[in-house]
């Protein structure tokens, strides 16, 4: 039987975010996989410049103060959900940058991330963080539908 043992999955604390960080820990409990919640933010010392234009117009902009009360939100999610063993990773830089060095740091054997932005033609066009993971991740990846949320 096919089974993960390390989830991680990301949140800039949009109830989009929140979602996906629902559905993980959800996932953790029935696989009893260690879950990995990771929250890109900006430092004083953290440069824009090394993104793209796309990227930096769709990125909801986390500062390292708000990551620890995102961080502490998305916790309480994963509790809810009965996720079995919730580890908090709060990381500097562009969010699927910072995803993709997680997953490789943390082990992690699956990676969830919401869907917003796939379905909107700049996220066609420019790209979106979303399918920038989905490309580049060395593990599985699930997105989370985000509709029901109404947003894209």
């Amino acid at each position: 039987m096919h089974t993960y043992s390390s989830i991680a999955v990301g949140t800039d604390g949009s109830a989009t975010s929140l979602m996906a960080v629902r559905a993980a820990a959800s996932m953790a409990r029935v696989y009893d996989a260690d879950l990995t919640v990771i929250c890109a933010h900006y430092s004083a010392n953290t440069s824009l410049l090394n993104s793209s234009n796309a990227e930096q117009s769709k990125v909801h902009i986390v500062t390292d103060d708000d990551a620890a009360r995102i961080l502490g939100m998305a916790e309480d999610i994963a509790r809810e959900e009965q996720a079995p063993r919730i580890n908090l990773m709060a990381k500097p830089g562009m969010p699927a940058n910072v995803l993709l060095d997680a997953v490789q740091e943390t082990g992690a054997d699956l990676l969830v991330v919401g869907n917003k932005g796939m379905r909107t033609l700049a996220g066609r066009i420019f790209g979106n963080i979303p399918g920038d993971v989905a490309k580049k991740a060395p593990v599985d990846v699930v997105l989370v539908d985000t509709r029901a949320e109404g947003h894209d």
